[in-house]
C-alpha cells in the first residue's frame, strides 16, 4: 500500500489537495487504472446506484461495481463523442409521485403504460437487453466474482440510464428478469436519494421486482394463456414468453390464479425435477444475451477508418482490458493490430507470353 498518511489521502478524496506526480503513478499501479483516469473530470450520478441483493452484498463488492458503473459512463462519453447513440426514450411515469405511495395495482398500471409508450402491446419481449439498448439505456455485463450481486443501475449525470449486469451463474431467462428489474428502478425510482434507498431497500426492491414481473408477463394476456397451471404448461409458456418457470409461478400467485397451496405444490414439483439445482428447460440451449451497442460503435469506428485502435485507447481513460470488458469487446481487441490490406499488381500475376518462366513438360517413354 502507499506510504501516505490517512489525512493526506482524505484530502485527495475530498479535493482539498492533489497527489504529486509520483503519488499519482503509485495510485495508478495500485488501483490498476491509467493515470489519465484521475485527470478525467467526472461528477456523481444524478441518483443512487440500485443494487440487487444490497443487504447481503459486501460493501467492498458494492464499491467495486459502483466504480465500474462510473467507468461505463466514461466509456459512453467517448463513444458519444464520435457517434450518435440511441436517444433516451424513457417516459416519466411517476410525474413527481412518491414511490412510497405505490400499490400493487399502481405498478401493474405503470408497467402497462410503459408497454403502451414503447408500442409493445401485449406481446412477449424476446430480448430485454437488446430492447433497453434500443431505447437509449447503456448496458454492460461482467463477471462480478460474487453470487451476492445480480446487477445494478442508475441515472448518469449525462441524463442517460446505465445498467451493469452480472455474468456469474446466469441464464437467458434470468437475464431477462434482471434487466427488467433494473428497468423498473430506472422508471420508478429516479428521484429517490441514496439515504431513501438504504432506508427503504426492501420496499424499493419489491417494487422493481413487481414491475419486472408485470412488464414481462402482462396480466391481461398471460392469464388467459394459462389453462391448467401444470408444470408442463409453464415449460411451454417459457418458450413463448422467455420468462423462467419459477418467475411464472410467482406471477400466477401474485395474480391470484394460484392459491398458496397450489403454488407450494408446483414449487415441490419444480424442485423434484431438479430445476433449482440443475437449471430449467432451455437454460442450457438458449445462449446468454450480451449487450452490443458500445462494441458495435467502436468496431464501426475502426472498420470505417474514423479512428485507429491506438487513438481509441488514448481516448479511453481506462486500461484496454477494462474498456473491452465493459464495452463488450473481445479480450485483446483494442491492442490487436488491424489487418493490413495488401493490393496486388495484376500484371505481375500474369504469366509471360513467351513462356520463359513456364514449367517444362518432360515426355516419358515406355521401355
Amino acid at each position: 500500500m502507499m506510504q501516505r498518511a490517512a489525512s493526506t489521502v482524505q484530502r485527495w478524496e475530498e479535493g482539498d489537495s492533489f497527489p504529486e506526480p509520483q503519488a499519482l503513478s503509485e495510485l495508478s499501479t495500485l488501483l490498476a487504472v491509467p493515470e489519465d483516469f484521475f485527470l478525467t473530470p467526472r461528477s456523481d450520478g444524478a441518483g443512487p446506484s440500485f443494487f440487487r441483493s444490497f443487504a447481503g452484498a459486501l460493501k467492498s463488492d458494492r464499491l467495486i461495481q459502483h466504480a465500474r458503473l462510473a467507468w461505463l459512463e466514461d466509456i459512453t462519453a467517448v463513444a458519444e463523442h464520435y457517434a450518435y447513440l440511441p436517444e433516451v426514450n424513457v417516459p416519466d411515469l411517476m410525474g413527481g409521485r412518491s414511490f412510497k405511495s405505490l400499490r400493487n395495482e399502481d405498478i401493474e398500471a405503470l408497467s402497462q403504460a410503459a408497454r403502451e409508450h414503447w408500442g409493445l402491446g401485449l406481446k412477449p419481449v424476446l430480448d430485454v437487453v437488446a430492447f433497453v439498448e434500443g431505447i437509449g439505456i447503456i448496458v454492460a455485463a461482467e463477471q462480478m466474482e460474487t453470487d451476492r450481486l445480480d446487477g445494478l443501475s442508475r441515472w448518469g449525470q449525462d441524463g442517460r440510464p446505465y445498467i451493469l449486469l452480472a455474468n456469474d451463474k446466469q441464464s437467458f431467462a434470468r437475464r431477462q428478469f434482471d434487466t427488467a428489474h433494473e428497468l423498473g428502478h430506472i422508471l420508478l425510482h429516479r428521484q429517490i436519494t441514496e439515504s431513501e434507498f438504504e432506508e427503504n431497500f426492501k420496499l424499493i426492491e419489491d417494487q422493481a421486482h413487481s414491475f419486472a414481473s408485470a412488464f414481462l408477463l402482462p396480466a391481461s394476456q398471460f392469464s388467459v394463456e394459462v389453462d391448467s397451471g401444470a408444470i408442463w404448461e409453464l415449460e411451454r409458456l417459457k418458450a413463448r414468453w422467455k420468462v423462467s418457470i419459477k418467475a411464472q409461478i410467482m406471477r400466477l400467485k401474485r395474480l391470484d390464479i394460484l392459491d398458496p397451496l397450489s403454488s407450494q405444490r408446483l414449487f415441490k414439483i419444480y424442485s423434484s425435477k431438479g430445476y433449482s439445482s440443475k437449471g430449467e428447460p432451455y437454460d442450457d440451449v438458449w445462449p446468454l444475451q450480451q449487450p452490443s451497442l458500445l462494441a458495435d460503435v467502436f468496431r464501426a469506428l475502426v472498420d470505417e477508418g474514423q479512428i485507429s485502435k491506438e487513438a481509441l485507447c488514448h481516448d479511453l481513460p481506462l486500461f484496454p482490458h477494462d474498456a473491452e470488458s465493459l464495452s463488450g469487446l473481445p479480450a485483446g481487441w483494442l491492442t490487436l493490430e488491424t489487418a493490413r490490406i495488401v493490393e496486388f499488381k495484376t500484371d505481375a500475376l500474369r504469366r509471360p507470353k513467351d513462356g520463359s518462366n513456364s514449367a517444362q513438360v518432360i515426355p516419358l517413354t515406355r521401355k
